[in-house]
């Protein structure tokens, strides 16, 4: 027990204590931020799969978080649904 006191006596003062928890808050904090990164939409893991994910968006579809026009969402959406019922030939 007296080898264990003395190896944090001297490998581990108290003044020490500070600066390894701020280095693991930081390293902590690093770390979840590059794995927030790599889950984002833009990253492919998958090289031999669907490797342009962005394209089985459909136009009508709103991506973002906040929706400034929802009017205009609601309109593309009607309208993506009425040019399906169409044929080109139709419009000819």
């Amino acid at each position: 027990m007296a080898s264990r006191a003395a190896f944090i006596k001297k490998w581990l003062p108290a003044e020490t204590l500070p600066i390894f928890g701020i280095v693991g808050v930081a390293v902590g904090g690093a770390g979840y931020y590059l794995y927030r990164l790599s889950q984002g939409p833009e990253v492919v893991w998958d090289r031999h799969g669907d490797w342009r994910p962005w394209d089985r968006i459909s136009h009508d579809t709103n991506q973002k978080l906040i929706t400034v026009n929802p009017e205009f969402w609601e309109k593309r959406r009607q309208f993506v649904k009425d040019q399906q019922n169409q044929r080109a030939v139709d419009q000819i």
